[in-house]
C-alpha cells in the first residue's frame, strides 16, 4: 500500500497527472529545516538564507554572506534537497539557489505486464534560480527570484521559467511578508498540453519575545491550483546553542485526519545548534500514512 501511495505522491510531485493539478509541483515540497520544523510558517521571519525558497525580500536582513544546504530523505529512495548561497552589500543583496527533487525508480508496468517485465523509469526535477533584494531604509525590502525548472519522468520533460515576488516589512515588534511564488510560463510541455505552474500566494507575519529567545510566526497561503492553507509555528532558544521548534499547518492536520492519524502525525518538531561559522538543523515530521521523513540542514557564515 505504501508504494501504491508513493507512487501516486511521486506523480503528482513530478508532473501534472490529474485534473486541477499543478505541474512542477516538486517546487512547493517545503525547504529547510528550521522552516519546517515551524509548520512551513516562514513568510515573515527575517535574516535565514531559506528566504531563497520562501521569500526572497526577508533576505535584506542577513548581516554576512553566507551558503545553506538542506537534505530531505523521503520514502524509499526519494530524495529531495536544496542549495544557496546570499551576499548582503550595502542595502541590496543577490544570492542563487539550486532546487531538486528525485522520485526514485519505478518498475515498468502495462496493461499486458501488470507485474512489469524488468525495466524501470526514473524521475528528476531541478530549479535554478537567482536572487536581488533591496532594502528600502531599515522596515521594508522587496526581492525577486527567477528561476528555469526542468522535470523529466521516464521519457517525457517539460521546462518553465517562473519568478518569486515578495516584500517585507517591519513597523514594530511585529513583521509582515507576503510573496507570490511560481509565477510564470511553461515553455515546454510534458505531452500534449502545457500544465498550470504551482503559483501560490502566501502572507505571513512574525514577532520575537524574551529578549528575542521567543519566535512566533503564523502564514496563510493559498495556491492557485490547490486548497488554501494556514500554518502556526513556535520557536524557543532557552541558551544560544540550541533552538527547539514545533509547529503544524492545515493540510497536514487534514492528511493525518483523513489517514486515521493522530494530533501527533499533525506536527511538525526540530532543534538547531550554532557552532562557530555554522548553523545545524533538524527536523521531524511524521505521517501517519507513509512513515517519517527527517530533514537535515545546514549554514555556513562565510
Amino acid at each position: 500500500m505504501k508504494k501504491i501511495l508513493a507512487a501516486v505522491m511521486l506523480v503528482t510531485i513530478s508532473g501534472s497527472a490529474f485534473a486541477d493539478t499543478a505541474g512542477f509541483a516538486f517546487l512547493q515540497v517545503p525547504v529547510g529545516a528550521r522552516a519546517v520544523a515551524m509548520g512551513g510558517a516562514f513568510t515573515a521571519v527575517p535574516g535565514d538564507p531559506m528566504g531563497l525558497y520562501w521569500n526572497p525580500a526577508t533576505l535584506a536582513e542577513m548581516q554576512e554572506q553566507m551558503f545553506t544546504s538542506t537534505y530531505t530523505g523521503y520514502l524509499m529512495d526519494m530524495q529531495a534537497g536544496f542549495a544557496g548561497w546570499v551576499n548582503p552589500s550595502g542595502d541590496d543583496l543577490v544570492g542563487v539557489s539550486v532546487n531538486y527533487f528525485y522520485g526514485g525508480s519505478f518498475i515498468r508496468t502495462s496493461m499486458m505486464n501488470p507485474t512489469g517485465n524488468g525495466e524501470e523509469f526514473s524521475t528528476n526535477s531541478v530549479s535554478l534560480g537567482g536572487t536581488y533584494v533591496h532594502k528600502f531604509g531599515n522596515s521594508f525590502s522587496v526581492g525577486t527570484t527567477a528561476k528555469f525548472v526542468y522535470s523529466s519522468i521516464d521519457s517525457y520533460s517539460g521546462n518553465a521559467f517562473l519568478v518569486d515576488v515578495g516584500a517585507w516589512y517591519k513597523p514594530g515588534l511585529v513583521s509582515f511578508g507576503f510573496v507570490v511564488r511560481n509565477a510564470g510560463i511553461q515553455t515546454k510541455a510534458f505531452y500534449q498540453e502545457n500544465d498550470p505552474v504551482p503559483t501560490t500566494i502566501a502572507a505571513g507575519a512574525s514577532a520575537e519575545f524574551l529578549d528575542d529567545r521567543l519566535l512566533i510566526a503564523a502564514d496563510v497561503s493559498y495556491p492557485l491550483h490547490g486548497d488554501f492553507n494556514a500554518a502556526l509555528g513556535i520557536e524557543y532558544s532557552p541558551m544560544k546553542m540550541l533552538s527547539l521548534r514545533a509547529g503544524g499547518n492545515l493540510h497536514d492536520k487534514n492528511a493525518a485526519d483523513n489517514a486515521g492519524g493522530s494530533f501527533f502525525d499533525a506536527i511538525a518538531f526540530g532543534a538547531g545548534t550554532e557552532w562557530n561559522r555554522f548553523d545545524f538543523d533538524y527536523a521531524f515530521k511524521p505521517f501517519a500514512d507513509l512513515g517519517n521523513i527527517h530533514r537535515f540542514s545546514i549554514g555556513i557564515a562565510l
